[in-house]
């Protein structure tokens, strides 16, 4: 598993930033313009549009092919290691697989209004969306763990969403 802070660190340049804010600029464009969204709601959906691009950057795009497709198919096996082994190498990257999908559920839940428990479908079908691209192009590690990381990480997210909308409702009133 390759962490992200050593995909960003060593993979990442100025074209994969630059890409990244023309991504969101012609979201916010496309939002604006052809979608006649107000400018708080077309910047809300450009983070979401760009963010969502960021993971597929770091998680596909900026990554080397490998010889052949990895799949560890043993559910649980990251936390084994950690329970198990005291692995603090897999801790924090189930850490980080929780944290990169706590704004898609935030996103998605101020966008969308989803409900918490439907967050983690979501994030766990994107997330295998990803996970079998990684297997087909052999980049990276195709594993169920990261599947129910971030599904985890999604749900989180939307109810933070949650307690942001009732907070701002409560402010308003």
């Amino acid at each position: 598993m390759e962490t992200a802070y050593y995909i960003l660190d060593y993979y990442f340049s100025a074209v994969h930033w630059f890409f990244l804010f023309m991504v969101f600029t012609a979201s916010i464009a496309v939002s604006m313009v052809i979608a006649k969204r107000r400018w708080t709601h077309s910047i809300l959906i450009s983070l979401f549009v760009t963010y969502i691009f960021f993971i597929l950057l770091i998680t596909l795009i900026v990554r080397t092919p490998a010889s052949s497709p990895k799949a560890e198919l043993i559910p649980f096996w990251s936390w084994y290691d950690v329970i198990v082994h005291h692995d603090l190498f897999h801790f924090k990257e189930i850490l980080l697989n929780i944290l990169l999908f706590v704004p898609v559920g935030l996103f998605f839940s101020l966008l969308f209004r989803i409900k918490t428990r439907i967050a983690f479908f979501i994030g766990f079908g994107l997330s295998a969306i990803i996970e079998l691209s990684q297997l087909i192009t052999c980049r990276g590690l195709f594993e169920w763990d990261d599947m129910l990381h971030n599904g985890l990480g999604c749900m989180i997210g939307a109810a933070l969403a949650g307690i942001v909308l009732r907070v701002w409702r409560l402010r308003r009133h």
